[in-house]
């Protein structure tokens, strides 16, 4: 499978029509769905289903387009880089966040770093932490936005300031806690706790300390079905409040827990003794005077 093969791969994986996908490399249908069928024999897999007149990637095809977007990516930038090297012209930094680095953080800060250098774009990719690692350790981005902890012997970093936990619920459903400013450890779980799964922990170990017995309804790699489940009423989230975006969600409200260890932290991290382009050696820098 070359590098050609996999953009046919991925056109068709990213529109889930051949057609649409044909006519977005200008090139024929058939030719295209010759292709395909080319890349499943020889990885002897089915990559695609089609239901109702509609292709779905199967679970190796799901895989495979993750894999294909990392290596065309690396092999973009590795070609960009190297035609650039000696030249003072664009280049495209590409960086990798957790999802409330990418929305909140990171524009604020590429505003003032696109003064200084106009000449440089940006390709992001946003993933829990450790998407973003793995993206790192395989090159295909070059520094990352993560949450604590990670393997700090392996990477560079430079840390955020620490920010609180924020409980966030609806307000119809949870009509108790709207006269409330903060809550203790000892109420909030006397409530069905929503959690992002890398906080399992950190909670756990407050509540034991607390001699509270731990109540997670639900547990998620992902914010969003969080914020989805305490809008409809089944429990309360607790989220970082930079990830908190309830502007969307009409019925929601936000409180603090009155306890010092309800924090979490971010760092801007690189691996180490890994080579490096100066646009994300300018990045690093610019980064860690700006967050001082």
């Amino acid at each position: 499978m070359d590098l050609q093969q996999m953009r046919y791969f991925l056109a068709v994986a990213e529109t889930c029509n051949v057609t649409a996908a044909a006519r977005m490399l200008n090139m024929a249908q058939p030719p295209l769905s010759r292709q395909i069928k080319q890349i499943e024999d020889e990885l002897s897999v089915k990559l695609f289903e089609r239901r109702a007149n509609r292709l779905y990637l199967t679970e190796a095809g799901i895989l495979l387009k993750q894999r294909v977007q990392e290596i065309l990516s690396l092999s973009e930038r590795s070609l960009q880089e190297i035609k650039l090297m000696e030249q003072n012209c664009g280049y495209t930094l590409a960086l990798g966040a957790v999802a409330s680095a990418g929305t909140v953080l990171l524009p604020k800060l590429v505003v003032k770093f696109k003064k200084l250098y106009p000449n440089v774009t940006f390709h992001l990719l946003v993933g829990e932490t450790s998407r973003i690692i793995e993206l790192l350790e395989k090159n295909v981005i070059e520094v990352g936005i993560v949450r604590h902890p990670f393997d700090e012997e392996r990477f560079e970093s430079y840390s955020l300031p620490k920010e609180r936990l924020m409980v966030v619920y609806n307000e119809e459903t949870f009509t108790d806690l709207n006269l409330k400013q903060e809550l203790t450890i000892t109420e909030l779980v006397a409530y069905p706790i929503l959690i992002h799964r890398k906080y399992e922990c950190l909670l756990t170990n407050i509540f034991a300390k607390h001699h509270c017995e731990k109540n997670f309804f639900c547990q998620s790699d992902d914010i969003m079905p969080l914020l989805a489940w305490a809008e409809a009423g089944l429990g309360l989230a607790i989220l970082p409040e930079s990830a908190i975006d309830i502007s969307a969600f009409s019925k929601m409200r936000c409180l603090c827990v009155a306890d010092e260890e309800m924090v979490t932290s971010s760092a801007l991290i690189w691996l180490n003794k890994q080579y490096r382009s100066r646009m994300a050696d300018k990045f690093i820098e610019f980064f860690c005077e700006e967050i001082k």
